[in-house]
């Protein structure tokens, strides 16, 4: 098995339990809290990211990218190792300070402080995870199987202490916990792969590759975490935990496909620094058919079955949410390609200013949207607005990219795809019933078997034909 199919499949057993796990705690967390408790835990945990983010300093990103250039020199790798850990912990000591003196000249912090808090210690133990390290290396098995056991712990948490709405506290402390053992775990792992240095480091050998990531991360961050922070001041709880709840199951199903983008980033970097264009552009082409024969058809189910997938997993009294998530779906294909775009070529190959440039621009028109649009729409005028800068953020990362490689985007096989998807509607239709879940697995087998017939036999999408021959000899060789 290559690489790539080897990292891929343990990141996607990563993926596929990032997204059962949040299927069994998400119905039961919502259902005790309701949304008024995830409206407030929600925004709580966005401000904090946002400064964990910052902390960061683009870290994440240009770690794996360095991390997968100097695994083979030892020395060289402890210490960047250490360089970025130092970097990193700073950060979050500088960013503690403006989270609190800002939490509590906005008046947020009096009646959360407990909340804060918490966030204030997740933010300082923020660096020391490193998973940027583990992704560099390409230690996919270790990272799936340690997050599968954190999971677990995570789960066990959560039904023993979260019992009625007064426990939002222990809701929220439930992750600070988890991140905790992440970094013991980690640290514990990392001291076997490499050691610490604090001796001749070279921190400002990263400031200046760091400096456009970082404001691309910031950029990023305003769009992807800042939504939740204007709607938490601009509106009421309840309206968050609409919002909150419908991007938290688009987000869920989107792992499926962020699981090829990290796996990709060492690859790509490593074509890139080798200069091999035929590799680069099969590495292209297979991310670019992956997120539109995957991407699309999981975006098209979640409109299909929008209501029965918000009342299942977060109860009646999410149902508002409802319109959220048809609006946000698109955003599960849109991240995927923008993944493709702006981390497997764009910050693999250094250009990081060019991702700066588009996602600038995504940032103005997500809070200029957001400002316009949720004093009259609320939770939808923020899910318009998330899914209008993804789009534009596509639009220009691909536009970038493409003329980067010298390559031209698949139109054909994006509009193949989408018509491919519109009897979804009509399966949905015949099937649909009272019975919610019977509707959610008749719908999803049916329409998944469809999908496959036509991309096999009749578009014959060579990714679907290499596996589907793939597994038909496997299962030829054990009959």
């Amino acid at each position: 098995m290559s690489s790539i199919k080897k990292n891929f499949f343990y990141n996607s057993i990563l993926s596929v339990s990032r997204i059962i796990f949040p299927l069994i705690s998400f119905p039961y967390s919502s259902r005790i809290l309701g949304p008024d408790g995830i409206g407030k835990i929600n925004f709580v945990d966005s401000y904090s990211q946002y400064f964990c983010l910052l902390a960061a300093l683009g870290i994440p990103l240009y770690g794996i990218r360095e991390v997968a250039k100097t695994r083979h020199d030892p020395i060289g790798l402890k210490k960047l190792t250490s360089e970025l850990l130092v970097l990193n912990f700073l950060g979050s000591l500088i960013c503690c300070v403006f989270y609190f003196v800002i939490a509590i000249l906005t008046h947020k912090y009096a009646g959360n402080h407990f909340l804060f808090i918490l966030g204030a210690i997740g933010l300082l133990l923020t660096p020391f995870p490193a998973e940027w390290f583990f992704q560099g290396m390409e230690k996919f098995k270790y990272v799936a199987t340690r997050s599968f056991f954190l999971n677990i712990v995570s789960l066990i948490l959560l039904f023993t202490l979260v019992k009625s709405p007064a426990d939002a506290t222990w809701y929220y402390a439930i992750n600070i916990i988890t991140l905790t053992l992440n970094v013991l775990v980690n640290l514990r792992q990392l001291g076997k792969e490499t050691t610490f240095t604090f001796k001749d480091l070279a921190l400002k050998r990263h400031i200046k590759p760091l400096t456009l990531l970082f404001s691309s991360q910031v950029a990023i961050s305003v769009y992807v975490l800042l939504d939740k922070v204007i709607l938490g001041y601009m509106a009421d709880d309840k309206y968050l935990g609409y919002y909150a709840s419908s991007l938290k199951i688009a987000k869920v199903l989107l792992t499926v496909i962020s699981a090829l983008a990290i796996v990709m980033v060492p690859q790509m970097s490593k074509a890139f620094k080798d200069q091999d264009m035929d590799r680069i552009h099969h590495l292209y082409r297979k991310a670019v058919s992956f997120v539109h024969t995957i991407g699309i058809p999981i975006t098209a189910g979640l409109i299909c079955l929008s209501d029965e997938i918000i009342i299942l997993l977060t109860g009646r009294e999410f149902l508002p949410a409802t319109t959220s998530l048809v609006i946000i779906a698109p955003i599960v294909f849109l991240i995927g390609l923008n993944n493709i775009f702006g981390m497997q070529i764009l910050t693999a190959n250094g250009k990081e200013r060019l991702l700066l440039r588009s996602v600038l621009a995504g940032t103005v028109l997500n809070v200029v949207a957001n400002l316009v649009l949720i004093p009259f729409w609320y939770h939808n005028g923020a899910s318009v607005a998330i899914t209008l800068t993804e789009l534009l953020v596509a639009i220009l990362t691909g536009y970038f990219a493409c003329k980067e490689i010298n390559v031209k985007y698949a139109w054909g096989q994006l509009l193949v795809n989408c018509l491919v998807c519109v009897p979804f509607w009509g399966i949905y239709n015949v099937v649909r019933s009272e019975n919610m879940i019977l509707t959610i697995a008749l719908t999803a087998v049916l329409c998944s078997i469809y999908y496959a017939i036509m991309e096999i036999f009749v578009l014959k999408e060579t990714l679907w034909v290499e596996n589907y021959v793939r597994i038909k000899k496997m299962v030829n060789e054990r009959i």
